[in-house]
C-alpha cells in the first residue's frame, strides 16, 4: 500500500496540471478553475478527464518520466483533443473507443514532438494537440457510428434542460451586462481556449489567471489590444474574433512570448507588438487554406510564430540583455523574473566563470588597471600586487635587494581551474630600480581557462615555476613565486585577463571574485569587481570549520529537534537531506513537507539560489539563515544581499508590485550576515554567526547561528510573531 500511494499522488498531480499546463502554469488553484470550466460542457469535460488519465496511464505504464507526469506535460495536449472531440459528437460505445484511441495516440505525439524540439531547447506547446485533432476530424467522416454533436445549436434547450428558465434568465443578465465588445470577445476567446463558447467560461478563466500571475493576466488584455487594434488599423474584418473564437492565439502568444518562456521585460512587451500582427497574419492566410479541408485552425498561428521566434533567439550569438531566455522555468512570469533578477545581481552572467585573485594573504594593487606606468593601450586591463609591512613600506631595510621586499618569494597560486597554456622561465631577476626591457614580461605562466579566457601572471622568480606546459592545474595550486624578472624596477606581481594563449596577448576587462577589500578600516566582499590603485585586497582562504560545515554533498543528512516554539507546527523532529537532480544541480530537501531549497557553493561562497515549497517548513527559516554565508573566516566581517521579493513578503504585499514587476522593482528585502566569535583551541573549535533578513524598516527576521564540531550546531529565529531554536543531533 506504501509502494502504490506515491503513484496515486503523481497521477493527482498530474491530471490537475494538466489543466494549468494549457497556460504554462502548475498553479493548483488555477487548475481547479479550469478544471470546473471545462465541465460547463459537461460531456465535453468528461471527455477531456477521460483522455488525461488515459494519457498518463500510458506513460506511467510505458515507465516514463514521473516528474514529466506531475507537471502535467503529458496530459494537457490530450486533454485539448478531448475536448474538442466531446464538444464535436455524440456519446456512445464507439465516441468512447475512439477517444481512448485518439488520446493515447495524442501522448505518443507528444513523446515523439518532445524529443525533437528538446534537442533545440524549444518547447513543444500544443502541436501534439494539433496533429490530434486534425487526425480525429478528418477520419471522424468514416465512423458511421459515430454522431455530431448539436450541442451550441439550440443553446436555450441545452440550458433549460440544466437548469430551467431562472438558468436561461441568468445567463441572459450575464450576457447583457457585459456590452463592451472589446471585453466581450476577450473573454469568448478566453473560454475558447478551453472549447467553451459562453462569456462565464472566459470569466472563471481569466479569474483564476489573474490569481495565478498578474503578468500573465496583464499581458493577455495587453496582446489582446494590440491584435484587436491591428485590426482596426488594417481594415481586417474584426468581427471574426466573435465568432470564429481565433482571439485565444493572441492571448497565448502573449503569455508565452510575453512572461513565460522569455522574462517579462519591457523589451518582450515591446516585441509583441510586432509578434502579434505576424500571428494575425499567419492566422489570416491559414483560414483560407484549412477552409478548403474543413478544418479548423485552432492554436496553429500561436504556435508557428512563438516556436520560430524562440528558435530564431536561440541562433544568437550571444545571449540577449534585453530579450532573456528563461534558464530555468518555474512555471510563473512572476517567479521566472524575481529569480532571474535577483541571480543577475548575485552573479552577473550566466556564462561567467569566476577567476580569483592569484595571491595568497593581503596585497596592495600598485598599479591598476589605466596605469600610470606601463598598463596602456591593448595592455590597459591589468593589475601590479606588492605586499605592504606595517610602517607603510613595501620592503624591510634599505630596500636595495629583493629579498628584502615582502612580496618577493611568495607563493603565486592559479586563479582559477585551467591548463597551463604558455610558459617562460629562466630569465633572471634584476637589481632593485633595474629593468630587463628586452623581455619585459620576464618569467610568465598563461592558464586557459576557457575558450578565449586565460590568465597571466608575471615577473616570477626564476626556477620557481612549479608546472609545465599542458599541464592541468586546480585553484589555488602554486604555480611559482614572486619574483622581479622582466621590467620590474622592484618585486612584484603583474596579473592580466586575456582572449588568447600567448604571452604578452592584449588584455580584457574581466571582474575578479570572491575577494576582500579593506575600506573604512572594514573588510568588504567583493564578489564581482576589479580592484583600484592602492587598494587593500585579500585572497579568500577558507575555515575549516566553515567549510566542514557548508559541504553539503549528496547523501549528507542533517537533523533538527525543535522544541518549545510558539509555532506548533515547528515543534518535533526535522530530516534534511542533499541530493541532486539529472543536470547535477544541488538541493536540500525537506522530509516531511518536501520543501526543496537549491544551492550553489563556488569554493569560497555557499549561496542558496531558490527555495520551492511551503514556507511551513524549518527549511524554509534554513534557506533564510544561510542565504549566503563566506567559508572563510574575517572577525567583524559583514555580508549583504538580496532576496527574492516572492520568497518573503505574501500574496497581498506582492499583488501591486506584480502587475508592474516587468518594469519596476521596488520590494527589495535585503539579507545580512555578520561574523562575530571563534573560539579555538587544540581540540575544537566554535564560532557564531548573526544574520538578518530585513522586510521593511520595522520588520525584521533575526537568526542566530553556533557552528561547532565541524557543522551546524544550532540556529535561532527571532520576529515579532515567533522565536524557535533548532537543534542539530544528527548529521551524516
Amino acid at each position: 500500500m506504501k509502494q502504490f500511494k506515491p503513484h496515486v499522488a503523481c497521477q493527482a498531480e498530474g491530471f490537475l496540471n494538466s489543466y494549468a499546463q494549457v497556460f504554462f502554469s502548475d498553479n493548483r488553484i488555477f487548475a481547479w478553475f479550469l478544471l470546473i470550466v471545462s465541465l460547463i460542457d459537461f460531456r465535453a469535460g468528461t471527455a477531456g478527464v477521460i483522455a488525461v488519465l488515459v494519457s498518463n496511464l500510458t506513460a506511467r505504464s510505458l515507465g516514463f518520466s514521473n516528474w514529466f507526469i506531475r507537471k502535467g506535460f503529458y496530459g494537457y495536449n490530450s486533454l485539448l483533443v478531448g475536448l474538442g472531440f466531446g464538444l464535436a459528437f455524440q456519446s456512445g460505445l464507439t465516441f468512447y473507443i475512439l477517444l481512448i484511441v485518439a488520446a493515447m495516440l495524442t501522448f505518443l505525439f507528444t513523446v515523439a514532438i518532445q524529443g525533437v524540439f528538446y534537442k533545440y531547447g524549444l518547447p513543444f506547446l500544443s502541436v501534439p494537440f494539433l496533429m490530434g485533432i486534425w487526425l480525429v476530424m478528418m477520419a471522424s467522416s468514416e465512423f458511421s457510428a459515430l454522431g455530431l454533436s448539436t450541442r451550441g445549436v439550440y443553446v436555450h434547450n441545452e440550458l433549460f434542460a440544466i437548469g430551467g428558465n431562472w438558468l436561461i434568465d441568468g445567463v441572459e443578465w450575464f450576457n447583457q451586462f457585459i456590452r463592451n465588445p472589446f471585453i466581450r470577445t476577450y473573454l469568448f476567446s478566453m473560454g475558447a481556449i478551453f472549447f467553451q463558447y459562453n462569456l462565464l467560461a472566459g470569466v472563471f478563466i481569466a479569474a483564476g489567471l489573474l490569481i495565478y500571475s498578474r503578468i500573465a493576466f496583464t499581458l493577455s488584455l495587453y496582446g489582446f489590444a494590440l491584435a484587436w487594434l491591428f485590426y482596426s488599423i488594417t481594415g481586417a474584418d474584426i468581427n471574426v474574433l466573435g465568432y470564429s473564437y481565433i482571439g485565444f492565439n493572441y492571448l497565448l502568444t502573449s503569455i508565452a512570448v510575453g512572461g513565460l518562456f522569455l522574462i517579462p521585460s519591457r523589451w518582450s512587451y515591446l516585441w509583441l507588438i510586432v509578434l502579434l500582427p505576424m500571428v494575425i497574419l499567419v492566422t489570416l492566410s491559414l483560414q483560407k487554406l484549412f477552409a478548403l479541408f474543413q478544418l479548423g485552425l485552432y492554436a496553429l498561428p500561436f504556435n508557428v510564430v512563438v516556436i520560430t521566434f524562440l528558435y530564431v533567439l536561440k541562433l544568437r550569438l550571444k545571449p540577449g540583455h534585453r530579450l532573456v531566455e528563461t534558464p530555468v522555468q518555474q512555471f510563473s512570469p512572476e517567479k521566472n523574473l524575481y529569480q532571474l533578477k535577483t541571480n543577475a545581481d548575485r552573479f552577473h552572467s550566466p556564462d561567467y566563470l569566476p577567476v580569483s585573485l592569484p595571491v595568497i594573504g593581503e596585497w596592495t594593487v600598485s598599479q591598476a588597471y589605466d596605469g600610470e606606468h606601463t598598463h596602456r593601450g591593448e595592455w590597459r586591463h591589468a593589475i601590479d600586487l606588492i605586499m605592504v609591512g606595517n610602517s607603510g613600506k613595501q620592503f624591510r631595510g634599505e630596500g636595495i635587494i629583493p629579498r628584502e621586499y615582502y612580496c618577493y618569494d611568495k607563493p603565486v597560486v592559479a586563479p582559477a581551474d585551467g591548463i597551463v597554456a604558455d610558459l617562460t622561465d629562466g630569465i633572471p631577476d634584476n637589481a632593485v630600480g633595474d629593468n630587463n626591457i628586452q623581455r619585459n614580461w620576464g618569467n610568465s605562466v598563461v592558464i586557459k581557462h576557457s575558450e578565449y579566457l586565460y590568465s597571466q601572471v608575471s615577473h616570477l622568480k626564476p626556477g620557481s615555476i612549479k608546472v609545465k606546459k599542458g599541464e592541468s592545474v586546480r585553484k589555488d595550486d602554486v604555480i611559482g613565486l614572486c619574483g622581479n624578472s622582466g621590467r620590474s624596477p622592484y618585486p612584484h606581481l603583474h596579473f592580466q585577463l586575456q582572449s588568447t594563449p600567448h604571452i604578452g596577448s592584449k588584455t580584457i576587462h574581466y571582474p575578479l571574485s570572491d575577494y576582500l577589500v579593506e575600506r573604512n578600516g572594514k573588510q568588504v566582499l567583493e564578489t564581482h569587481s576589479v580592484p583600484r590603485k592602492d587598494e587593500k585586497v585579500t585572497a579568500i582562504r577558507n575555515h575549516p570549520l566553515f567549510e566542514e560545515a557548508f559541504h553539503f554533498l549528496p547523501g549528507k543528512k542533517l537533523v533538527f529537534e525543535v522544541a518549545g516554539s510558539n509555532a506548533v507546527w515547528l515543534n518535533g523532529r526535522h530530516l534534511f537531506e542533499v541530493k541532486t537532480d539529472e543536470y547535477n544541480n544541488s538541493y536540500v530537501e525537506c522530509a516531511s513537507t518536501g520543501a526543496t531549497a537549491w544551492f550553489y557553493n563556488n569554493g569560497h561562497i555557499h549561496y542558496f539560489l531558490n527555495y520551492q515549497g511551503t514556507r511551513r517548513s524549518l527549511l524554509y527559516y534554513f534557506y533564510l539563515c544561510f542565504y549566503k554565508v563566506l567559508t572563510g573566516y574575517y572577525k567583524e566581517l559583514t555580508i549583504t544581499d538580496q532576496l527574492p521579493p516572492d520568497k518573503v513578503f505574501n500574496r497581498t504585499s506582492l499583488f501591486w508590485q506584480d502587475f508592474i514587476a516587468p518594469f519596476y522593482i521596488y520590494l527589495k528585502p535585503e539579507y545580512e550576515v555578520s561574523y562575530d566569535d571563534l573560539k579555538e583551541d587544540f581540540y575544537a573549535s566554535s564560532a557564531r554567526l548573526t544574520s538578518t533578513v530585513r522586510i521593511t524598516s520595522k520588520q525584521n527576521m533575526r537568526f542566530e547561528v553556533l557552528l561547532a564540531n565541524q557543522g551546524i550546531k544550532e540556529f535561532s529565529f527571532q520576529n515579532d510573531k515567533m522565536e524557535f531554536k533548532a537543534l542539530c543531533t544528527e548529521s551524516s
